[in-house]
C-alpha cells in the first residue's frame, strides 16, 4: 500500500483562499442594474394633467422618468405668442419640433431593466401605445407650480374656457416650459429626447 504525502500547509491554505477569492471577484464586478430605484414620479403626481389628442398617461410616466437630453437642435420651440405679451381669450400656443428633428435618424437602443418595467406599466396603459411626437405643456408661476399642465401630441394648444381662466386667475407672470418626447410603441426611441425648450413668460387676462 503506497501512501500519499499529505499536501502543505502552503497548499492547504491556497486551496481554500480559492474559492472565496472567486466568489469575492464575481459579486465585486457585478454592476447595480440600471433603473432598480422606485420612479421618481408616479399616477399620483399626474392627476391634475389634461390629456389632449394622443396622448396617454403612460407616456407621461416615462416622459417625466427620462432622464432629459440637452441638445438644443432638438428641443421644442414656441412659435406663438411672443415673449412677455399680455395674452386674451382665444389665444393659441404654436410650437414646433427642434430644427433637425425631420432629418434625425432614428436607431435601436439596446433594452435595459427600465424597459421590463415600462413594459409592465403598459398592461394598465389608458390608451394605446404612444408613437411620434408628444408635448408636455407646464404653465407654472412662482406661487403654483401646477398651475395648469397639459400633453398632447397636438403641435398647438388652445385652452378652454376653464383653462383660461386658471391662467388668468394666476394674477402673476406666467412661465411655460415645454418637454418634447419622440415615442415609439409607448417608449422613448433613442434619440427621442425628453428635450425642454427655453421657458415662455407670458400674463393672462380674462
Amino acid at each position: 500500500m503506497q501512501f500519499r504525502e499529505p499536501p502543505s500547509k502552503g497548499r492547504r491554505l491556497l486551496l481554500v483562499a480559492a474559492p472565496a477569492v472567486l466568489l469575492g471577484a464575481c459579486s465585486s464586478d457585478t454592476p447595480e442594474p440600471a433603473g432598480s430605484g422606485a420612479p421618481l414620479v408616479d399616477r399620483a403626481d399626474i392627476a391634475d394633467v389634461i390629456y389632449r389628442t394622443g396622448a396617454t398617461d403612460e407616456g407621461l410616466l416615462t416622459l417625466l422618468n427620462a432622464r432629459p437630453v440637452s441638445e438644443p437642435s432638438a428641443e421644442p420651440v414656441v412659435t406663438a405668442p411672443a415673449e412677455a405679451a399680455n395674452l386674451t381669450p382665444l389665444t393659441s400656443f404654436e410650437y414646433r419640433a427642434g430644427t433637425t428633428a425631420l432629418r434625425r435618424v432614428r436607431r435601436a437602443r439596446a433594452w435595459s431593466l427600465d424597459d421590463f418595467f415600462a413594459l409592465e406599466r403598459t398592461a394598465f396603459a389608458h390608451g394605446a401605445p404612444m408613437n411620434g411626437d408628444a408635448f408636455l405643456l407646464a404653465f407654472s408661476t412662482s406661487r403654483a407650480p401646477k398651475l395648469l399642465r397639459v400633453f398632447t401630441q397636438d403641435k398647438s394648444y388652445a385652452p378652454t374656457d376653464d383653462e383660461w381662466q386658471r391662467l388668468a386667475a394666476a394674477g402673476e407672470i406666467i412661465t411655460l416650459t415645454l418637454t418634447r418626447g419622440v415615442f415609439e410603441q409607448g417608449r422613448l426611441i433613442a434619440d427621442g429626447g425628453p428635450f425642454v425648450g427655453k421657458p415662455l413668460h407670458f400674463s393672462a387676462s380674462a
